[in-house]
């Protein structure tokens, strides 16, 4: 951890009540299994478990204090409301001890890319990035808590199932520069509209430092409004109109990358991709104002662009066994992002293209509508096949159908994977679908 923190001073940010002698903390835990001599042992509390439970355990493991709800006899505690709350301002500590810029990612769509994207390219800095999924109430500050005296700039995703995360992350991370990729089709389950989606997401901007920089989509319908909640920060702009303040013009969109003339305050550089789709040079352009922000010259930042950015589960380019071309893009999606993948499936050079198509969850009461419209989208693509897993696919594929294509309806994991696993390097495949579905289980089956 980036700094010890006192007991004393963990209450007082907590608005809780120290019960035992003050001392040093100097690693924060959330899971007994990794207990460490000396460590707050913060006693979470979820659907299916109660850290409050463990405590004795934490305790005679080495922990030295619990965060804690209720009081423990015998036992050194902060007492405080509530655990979780108390975990995400014992992490703002430490992020008030860090010097360096902490960026902060949201959107539906291309967080995760932009952070691994940007991350990767801070080339000789000692970055701290959000592993995985990492980006919810407890993810953010567990990233937050593992920061290092070593550590020059910290590139932390937050993400949101409901009203009010985000501006709680924000309140946690107080970012210096906010990157907010898009509001689309995602999470309407919980934030009831688009418009909440936007609301939800803006959250960010306004809880960010007063002099925080705030890189936005010009092209999003929700651009103006985000702007207004900017502020006096300073808000720079990326899209595909020369209103932006990095646009991108003369774009060629290749199988697996992407040439463009990217244009920034008179100067205006060509620019190579290493991902394909026009939703990654979005992203791209998004990571470049990052770079700009922290002090690299435009071409620096532009040249960062040709270095491929591999996510496991996003646009991941494997073989089959049988050789034919597998694109795992099955970390997530949402309907915006399974357009952008059946649009890069459709550049491929392929006697056929088959997508492989899982349930997309938390849509609310749109669902069946947002499936009929995917399985319209793929086949006015030209995709050739469907495979479709599950019940929601399933209303994809009837779509599909109904326009002329040729649909493979499958019950289970297995039998999908039957339907192209013998499918040879005249074919491509798109592997898709929300993390519910764990359409990852077919690309295990099929890859080489």
């Amino acid at each position: 951890m980036l700094v010890s923190l006192s007991l004393k001073d963990i209450a007082f940010a907590c608005d809780g009540e120290l019960v035992g002698d003050n001392q040093l903390i100097r690693e924060v835990v959330t899971d007994t299994r990794r207990i460490v001599p000396g460590c707050l042992f913060v006693a979470l509390r979820g659907e299916r478990f109660d850290g409050h439970d463990f405590a004795d355990q934490a305790m005679s493991a080495g922990a030295v204090c619990v965060l804690s709800e209720i009081k423990l006899e015998g036992v050194c505690h902060v007492k405080v409301a509530n655990t979780l709350e108390a975990y995400g301002r014992v992490a703002n500590l430490v992020r008030q001890a860090f010097a360096g810029p902490v960026i902060c990612i949201t959107g539906s769509n291309g967080k995760t890319t932009v952070k691994d994207w940007l991350a990767q390219s801070l080339a000789g800095q000692n970055v701290l990035k959000t592993r995985a999924n990492l980006n919810n109430q407890i993810g953010l500050p567990q990233t937050l808590l593992e920061l290092q005296p070593y550590h020059q700039v910290a590139v932390i995703e937050a993400g949101t199932n409901y009203p009010g995360e985000i501006a709680n992350l924000a309140r946690i991370a107080v970012p210096d520069v906010v990157i907010l990729t898009n509001a689309s089709g995602s999470h309407f389950e919980g934030l009831g509209s688009l418009e909440g989606i936007a609301k939800e997401k803006g959250c960010l901007i306004s809880g960010a430092a007063e002099q925080a920089t705030v890189i936005l989509n010009s092209d999003d319908g929700f651009f103006d409004y985000w702007c207004g909640l900017a502020g006096q920060r300073k808000v720079y702009s990326f899209g595909f109109t020369e209103q932006a303040d990095l646009y991108a013009k003369h774009i060629e969109l290749g199988a697996d990358s992407s040439r463009a003339i990217l244009c920034y305050q008179g100067e205006s550089l060509s620019a190579l991709i290493a991902s394909p789709g026009r939703h990654q040079i979005a992203n791209g352009m998004a990571m470049v104002l990052a770079l700009l922000s922290v002090g690299f010259s435009f071409a620096a930042a532009v040249a960062t662009l040709a270095q491929p950015i591999q996510v496991a589960g996003r646009m991941e380019r494997l073989k089959t066994k049988k050789g034919a071309l597998l694109i795992n893009d099955c970390y997530n999606a949402n309907p915006t992002s399974v357009k952008a993948a059946i649009d890069v499936l459709t550049m491929q050079s392929a006697q056929s293209t088959w997508l492989v198509l899982g349930g997309l969850g938390e849509l609310g009461e749109r669902q069946n509508e947002f499936h009929a419209e995917l399985g319209e989208y793929a086949k006015a693509k030209g995709i050739t096949n469907l495979v479709c897993l599950g019940s929601l696919a399933a209303i994809a594929g009837e779509a599909f159908k109904q326009q002329g294509g040729s649909v493979y309806f499958c019950e289970n994991h297995e039998e999908a994977a039957v339907v192209v696993q013998e499918l040879n390097e005249n074919h491509a495949i798109l592997v898709k679908g929300s993390r519910s579905a764990k359409m990852e289980k077919i690309i295990e089956r099929l890859k080489d």
